[in-house]
């Protein structure tokens, strides 16, 4: 399955979430999932709650992401809880730490592996870089508002447009991959294949403009040309 760079992508019919609705987060299945996919779901659901709410950023991330991440980054590769504990005044003190350094630095993604620091630079990008995030989005949506688009939708969009332009050490597959598997467990059945296509045509125009720097493990090894988006067939639900 291949996307022609410049072909027009629709959007699919929005998910059926009301305003009130809450995310019913599992813990056990919270701590079997990667823990950067945890971060971005996390930060997605921030996102939802602000646009939907209006309440500010960084009170939804210390009452919506902080303790979950804190929790995740504790516990062992074996699954099992840490005995080491992360304050709230750690994190807190550590947000606004990101959220002052990451204003203009396109390589300002740290090394650190931690899903609470992943969440705080992505959240940081987003937030401060938004006016450019959206003007790419919104370039590819050709006659399409950009309003239009199912708002779980233009979250994860938006979250992988940041992580493809500030974010150099991920590699672009990996980034449209993991919000391919967040878009199959909260929206709807074409989402996939639609953030697939907006994300490929973004990393395109990314390419072919010299926008796109990758480093280390973000190193592109193919071609635009070569590139193949990820795949999005969604699994049975008898399995």
């Amino acid at each position: 399955m291949t996307y022609d760079k410049h072909a027009h992508v629709e959007p699919p019919e929005p998910p059926l979430i009301q305003p009130e609705e809450m995310f019913e987060n599992d813990p056990q299945r919270d701590r079997k999932i990667p823990k950067r996919r945890l971060a971005r779901e996390r930060v997605m659901q921030m996102l939802y709650a602000h646009e939907l709410g209006g309440r500010d950023i960084p009170e939804l991330f210390n009452e919506l992401v902080e303790r979950d991440l804190a929790l995740a980054d504790e516990r062992t590769s074996d699954g099992k809880q840490s005995s080491i504990k992360t304050s709230p005044e750690d994190v807190t003190k550590a947000w606004l730490e990101t959220s002052g350094k990451a204003a203009n630095d396109k390589d300002s993604s740290s090394s650190d592996d931690g899903a609470l620091s992943f969440a705080r630079e992505l959240t940081s990008a987003l937030v401060q870089h938004r006016e450019e995030i959206d003007s790419l989005l919104s370039g590819k949506l050709e006659r399409w508002d950009i309003r239009r688009v199912a708002l779980i939708d233009r979250l994860l969009i938006q979250l992988g447009i940041a992580e493809l332009l500030y974010f150099p050490e991920i590699p672009p597959k990996a980034t449209i991959n993991e919000l391919i598997e967040i878009a199959k467990e909260f929206s709807t059945k074409e989402s996939g294949k639609f953030i697939n296509g907006l994300l490929h045509a973004v990393m395109t125009h990314l390419r072919e403009t010299g926008e796109l720097k990758k480093t280390g493990r973000g190193l592109l090894d193919e071609s635009a040309n070569e590139y193949s988006p990820a795949k999005t067939k969604r699994k049975k639900e008898s399995e």
